[in-house]
């Protein structure tokens, strides 16, 4: 890429790093960003979430519904991040899959290059990757998942990673789903000839997947909590509206807000509210994500999903 990393993503783990060996943000990049354009739309509040792609936020909940989903989201015109999940039963369990693979520009322009090494300044190629595998089991009406999966971000030519773990675990208390995950916990790993640490997060959510408010009209709930690796809390909450005419045709709407990254002088800070829509037919869905920044510009999240 030749540009640097946009600025709404630099906000997020592209912080200051001190004169020193130890870079203060958190890679891989990519684990902080959301997992699909549903999530997106509800604010990234996707802990209790349903479908393939809550294998990036909680392997407990992989089993409750059975699909594909596909989705690409766009920052500006420079960088793109790509996520494929599938899950589905096997037997006693349910098995989930998924990859996601931002591609961006970094500025280390402020990062001092180790001894006799000037190679670091300025901006470069980038890439974050993600690609693992979960699996759930029922025990005492009790969800409980965990998933492993291969972290790695690569800068210019050089490139560094390691195997990550998520836990978790959910269950349904009347029409409410309640949920806990601890996800990416593992060794840091390095970042431009830095260690770094990884995102490890823990977050607790509740959903309530559908409510009847008429003859065609459905309202779903979700929320959640997180503590982030840094001890930042992340609160985030979001509601669609879900609209049934005839049988097999669905519309959605979604809004979602969260707590969000501040901007700086030269950063782009990401707007805490996000809006969605999906539209099924059968068991075909497209689904749509929209996400101002606070200043200039905005990103887009499309994805089709089979379920």
């Amino acid at each position: 890429m030749k540009s640097t990393l946009l600025l709404a993503i630099g906000s997020l783990a592209l912080g200051a790093v001190p004169l020193s060996a130890q870079y203060e943000g958190t890679v891989p990049l990519v684990l902080k960003l959301p997992g699909g354009a549903r999530a997106l739309g509800l604010g990234n509040a996707f802990t209790a979430g349903r479908g393939p792609e809550v294998i990036f936020y909680n392997p407990a909940q992989i089993g409750l519904n059975r699909g594909t989903t596909l989705s690409l989201q766009r920052f500006g015109s420079a960088s793109t991040l790509g996520a494929l999940s599938t899950a589905g039963p096997f037997g006693k369990v349910a098995i989930a899959a998924g990859v996601q693979y931002l591609d961006y520009g970094a500025d280390l322009t402020g990062l001092t290059p180790e001894p006799g090494d000037l190679t670091r300044r300025g901006a470069l190629n980038a890439a974050s990757l993600v690609a693992g595998i979960a699996v759930q089991y029922i025990w005492k009406g009790v969800r409980f998942g965990a998933g492993a999966k291969y972290a790695e971000e690569r800068v210019a030519t050089g490139r560094d990673g390691g195997l990550l773990f998520d836990f978790g675990a959910g269950r349904e208390f009347g029409n409410v789903t309640l949920a806990l995950a601890v996800q990416h916990v593992g060794s840091d790993i390095g970042f431009a000839g830095y260690q770094a640490k990884v995102p490890t997060r823990v977050s607790l959510g509740g959903a309530l997947p559908r409510t009847r408010l008429g003859t065609f009209f459905d309202l779903g709930l979700a929320a959640s909590v997180a503590r982030e690796r840094d001890g930042r809390i992340v609160p985030a909450a979001g509601a669609e509206l879900v609209y049934a005419p005839v049988d097999g045709w669905t519309f959605v709407a979604r809004a979602g807000v969260r707590r969000t990254a501040d901007g700086s002088s030269v950063t782009r800070a990401e707007s805490p509210v996000s809006v969605g829509g999906s539209f099924g037919l059968d068991r075909l869905w497209v689904d749509y994500a929209f996400e101002p920044y606070k200043g200039p510009g905005a990103t887009h999240r499309i994805g089709i999903r089979i379920q």
